[in-house]
C-alpha cells in the first residue's frame, strides 16, 4: 500500500482496490475504460451452464425417486396415507396418547412425508372419567388415518384403535423417519 495512515479509507469498486492516495470520485469512476475479458467470460458462462445442466439432472432424478419424471407427469403412482402423530413439537413423535390434546396428520407417499393438517381432540387420560366417549371421538377424529404414532399408550386404548383399523406405532424419534419406515412396513403387507 502506498504511505496511509491507519484514519485513511480504502475504496473498492469489483475489480480493483483504490488506496487512500487515489481519490475515488464519481467523474475518475465514470472515466475508466471498462475491463472484458471475453475469454474469462465465456469460462464463467460454461460453468454456469454446467452446473444449470448438473441442477437438472438432480431435479430429474429426485422426480423420478418421488415418482415422475420432470414435466411432472406421473411415472409410477404411489400410494399415499394419511399418519397421525401424538407431538409436543421439536418434529418429533414425543407425546403419550393419552395426552394429547390434538394430532397432527401427515401425508406420507414412501419419498415424502407432509403436513397437512391437524385434528383438535380432548385429552384420553382424565382420570377415568368419560374415556370411553373420548376413546371414540379421538378414533372418529383420526378415522382416515392408517396409523397412530404416539411415544406411549394403554393397551386398552391400543386394542380399540387396531379393532378401528388404525395400527399404533410406538416410538420416540424423528416424525419423517417413524412415518417413512411405517409406511414400508405397510406397503410390505
Amino acid at each position: 500500500m502506498d504511505n496511509c495512515s491507519d484514519s485513511d479509507s480504502l475504496y473498492y469498486r469489483i475489480d480493483s482496490v483504490y488506496s487512500c492516495s487515489q481519490e475515488f470520485t464519481k467523474d475518475k469512476f465514470m472515466d475508466m475504460a471498462p475491463e472484458y475479458d471475453l475469454e474469462t467470460r465465456q469460462e464463467v458462462q460454461e460453468g454456469i451452464e454446467k452446473f444449470r445442466a448438473e441442477l437438472k439432472a438432480a431435479k430429474e432424478q429426485i422426480a423420478l425417486t418421488n415418482g415422475t419424471n420432470s414435466q411432472g407427469t406421473a411415472v409410477k403412482e404411489r400410494t399415499k396415507i394419511l399418519v397421525a402423530v401424538a407431538t409436543k413439537g421439536g418434529g418429533l413423535v414425543n407425546q403419550h396418547f393419552g395426552h394429547a390434546k390434538e394430532f397432527q396428520v401427515y401425508e406420507v407417499d414412501g419419498s415424502e412425508v407432509k403436513y397437512v393438517a391437524h385434528r383438535r381432540v380432548d385429552h384420553f387420560c382424565q382420570g377415568g372419567y368419560g374415556e370411553k366417549a373420548t376413546l371414540d371421538n379421538i378414533i372418529n377424529a383420526i378415522s382416515d388415518c392408517k396409523a397412530v404414532l404416539v411415544s406411549k399408550i394403554g393397551e386398552s386404548p391400543k386394542e380399540k384403535l387396531n379393532t378401528a383399523g388404525i395400527e399404533v406405532v410406538e416410538s420416540y424419534d424423528v416424525i419423517e423417519k417413524v412415518a417413512l419406515d411405517y409406511y414400508q412396513e405397510f406397503t410390505a403387507h
